[in-house]
């Protein structure tokens, strides 16, 4: 999802007064899940840039537990 579809997604959202009177978002759901998917994108980057300098260090020096000892230990 990029910027422009994600601006029509939220665009495109409707507010309704539920019986009990708070405010509910209705939207389609192939865009609820595009959403949130791209917030799942969203978070995968924040992950990466954080531990950008760990992960160019390399598996030894980053402290990596290697694959062997976690398939040893399932």
């Amino acid at each position: 999802m990029n910027d422009s579809t994600l601006s029509n997604v939220l665009s495109s959202v409707q507010f309704v007064q539920a019986p009990t009177g708070r405010r509910l978002a209705v939207m389609d759901a192939d865009d609820w899940l595009g959403l949130v998917e791209w917030l799942e994108d969203v978070e995968d980057r924040q992950v990466i840039r954080a531990n950008l300098a760990r992960l160019r260090a390399g598996p030894e020096d980053s402290g990596a537990t290697p694959l062997e000892t976690i398939l040893d230990e399932l």
